[in-house]
């Protein structure tokens, strides 16, 4: 089996394009679990959301998403774990990363060097990245949107720059290779500026994340152990391995453990001020925080609409309606081009669903079959293989 036409003219398709990335939380997998609980389970944003669920269990599933996902995001990334999961998974980024800077450096100079990387994770495997790769001394700018040096400021101004290098002697000027990195659900080192409300600044200090431990750990009654039991006490219940766990079974699992309200809600208020997007389709709870999140979102609109744009999506599941909307109102711009890498055939055809069918959208594997027989998924490698015009097929 020979690659197909679409995946080998792969780089020649988006060469002189505006090209923008759409990365979601299927990249940092496995080393930061999705949100999938289970497959007899509801999904956490299904839990969250559901109005049959009391405000108690709800502030339990945060202090849970949180223990779960959000401190051992920063804890372990912003250290650079050892673990080899972390490890391959930071390869992954990188490799992307320096596929992007081999490409742009290849690009002629009729449009800036540039790629945005849009993204709704708030881990910080691009932003080790960056570091990793800027010790290597190649000429290139990583653009997180701050300014500034013991104090940076986010500012959606700051991505509209174009860097050059010149000689010793100023006789030559040269277009660095920028990358844009645009986190449209936050970070976990957001902070807000004390006594500026208006203000966005970054921080890799972790007072923010260890004050939410301590208030946590404080709650002796609660154990991350006993809600993540809750599917399997529930499947040895019902005895029926067909049967669907409902949002009412989980709901009379967590009041039986008879967690303090007040304590959790303690932990809720103190919670609610970590600048992200929760998986609840509550937005940010600080009014800048939530002015940012829209201003990205115009900026994702913005690219899109321009002449000779692409997009490739990447671990994205469009659970996201603000930004699937945006992405179905660009279908209307003739020279979009959108490449959709979906893991598998079931998560093809789930996107399917969320968007409809377009002429400029191209989802990529073209078959989830390798020529050996065995199964081709559309990960991290896929997707790197297409830049390096490898074969995934064989």
């Amino acid at each position: 089996m020979s690659i197909f036409e679409e995946e080998k003219n792969f780089w020649e398709d988006i060469s002189g394009k505006n090209v923008n990335f759409l990365i979601g939380s299927g990249a940092s997998f496995p080393y930061i679990s999705t949100l999938h609980l289970g497959d007899k389970m509801p999904t956490f944003e299904e839990l969250v959301t559901s109005n049959k669920i009391k405000e108690v269990n709800k502030k339990i599933l945060y202090a849970y998403y949180f223990d779960k996902w959000i401190s051992e995001m920063f804890l372990s990334t912003i250290v650079a774990s050892k673990e080899e999961v972390y490890q391959k998974v930071l390869r992954n980024y990188k490799r992307l990363v320096s596929n992007l800077l081999v490409f742009l450096q290849r690009e002629g100079n009729e449009k800036p060097k540039r790629v945005n990387l849009f993204t709704t994770n708030y881990d910080l495997f691009f932003e080790r990245t960056f570091d990793e790769i800027n010790k290597d001394g190649p000429f290139c700018y990583f653009n997180d949107g701050s300014k500034g040096f013991i104090e940076r400021e986010i500012g959606i101004s700051n991505f509209h720059m174009n860097v050059s290098h010149s000689g010793v002697n100023d006789r030559y000027k040269r277009e660095v290779p920028t990358i844009n990195l645009l986190k449209i659900h936050g970070s976990v080192t957001w902070n807000r500026k004390q006594g500026e409300k208006d203000k966005i600044i970054v921080s890799y200090q972790d007072e923010q994340i260890k004050r939410l431990k301590d208030q946590l750990s404080s709650i002796e009654e609660y154990s991350r152990a006993e809600i993540e039991n809750i599917n399997e006490r529930l499947l040895d219940r019902l005895h029926d391995e067909e049967t669907k766990i409902s949002i009412e079974h989980i709901c009379e699992e967590l009041s039986q453990l008879n967690l303090p309200d007040d304590k959790f809600s303690d932990f809720y208020e103190l919670y609610k001020q970590i600048p992200i997007i929760n998986p609840n389709k509550w937005k940010f709870n600080e009014t800048v925080f939530e002015q940012h999140y829209y201003q990205l979102l115009r900026l994702l609109s913005y690219e899109l609409e321009k002449i000779g744009s692409v997009l490739i999506v990447f671990g994205f599941s469009f659970a996201d309606e603000h930004i699937t909307e945006i992405i179905k109102r660009s279908m209307s711009n003739p020279s979009l081009k959108v490449y959709i890498i979906s893991y598998n055939q079931g998560s093809k055809e789930t996107i399917e669903q969320k968007l409809g069918s377009y002429s400029n959208i191209t989802f990529l594997p073209q078959q989830f079959v390798k020529t050996d027989g065995s199964n081709l998924n559309g990960d991290f490698d896929f997707l790197n293989n297409l830049f390096e015009g490898i074969d995934s097929y064989e």
